[in-house]
C-alpha cells in the first residue's frame, strides 16, 4: 500500500498526529515548527509560483500518490497496431498519421480515475486482492453474480457481488475507480 497521510479531503490522517484534521494547505506553520524543533530545518523562505487551481470549485488541487489500474499496453502494442491497418477511418489519413504515430509509441496506460461519473471499470475482486475476476460481458456479470444487468452506471453495478471461488463465504466487489475516458474513447 503507498503511504499517505491525507485523506480523500486533503485533511492529515491519524498517522501525522501533530496535523490530524488539518487540512494540508492550512498546516504548514505547524509542520514547519516541528521540523525546527527537532534541528532538520534548513532554510524556511516563501517563494511566489503558480499553482494548480480546480476549475469547477476554484480551489486549490492536492497531487497525491493513488493506486491505479494499468492496462499492458507495451505487449500488445504490435497486435493494436496491426488491428488499426484493418480500422476503416473518417478521414483515412488518421489512419496512417497522428492515431498510428501515436499506437507505435504507447506505453503502459493507468486508465484508472477516480470519480463518481464514468464508466466502471469491469474489475470484481476480494479485500486482499487474492481474487481478482475481470468482467468481459453482461452475460459473464450475469452468470457469475446471478443479477440480471440493463443498467451499467457505476450505483448499479457498485451493488452487485460475485461470490468467491476461492473462499467461501466471501464475496467480490467492484473496484472504485472509473476508466480514464481517453481511454473508453
Amino acid at each position: 500500500e503507498i503511504p499517505c497521510p491525507v485523506d480523500s479531503n486533503g485533511m492529515f490522517t491519524s498517522q501525522i498526529p501533530e496535523v490530524a484534521g488539518v487540512h494540508v494547505k492550512k498546516a504548514d506553520e505547524t509542520l514547519i515548527g516541528i521540523i525546527k524543533q527537532t534541528g532538520r530545518l534548513v532554510q524556511k523562505d516563501q517563494l511566489e509560483h503558480s499553482y494548480p487551481f480546480c476549475w469547477r470549485s476554484d480551489t486549490p488541487l492536492i497531487y497525491k500518490a493513488v493506486p491505479s489500474w494499468f492496462v499492458k499496453v507495451e505487449e500488445i502494442r504490435d497486435k493494436i497496431v496491426e488491428n488499426n491497418k484493418k480500422t476503416y477511418w473518417v478521414p483515412n489519413q488518421v489512419k496512417e498519421g497522428r492515431f498510428h504515430s501515436w499506437l507505435t509509441d504507447a506505453r503502459d496506460w493507468a486508465v484508472s480515475r477516480n470519480r463518481f461519473w464514468g464508466t466502471p471499470i469491469p474489475i470484481w475482486c476480494n479485500d486482499d486482492l487474492s481474487e481478482v475476476v475481470c468482467i468481459g460481458s453482461v452475460e459473464e456479470l450475469h452468470q457469475l453474480s446471478g443479477v440480471k444487468v440493463t443498467d451499467l452506471h457505476k450505483d448499479v453495478v457498485d451493488a452487485i457481488t460475485i461470490p468467491s471461488k476461492t473462499k467461501p463465504g466471501e464475496v467480490l466487489r467492484r473496484v472504485d475507480e472509473v476508466f480514464d475516458c481517453w481511454f473508453e474513447s
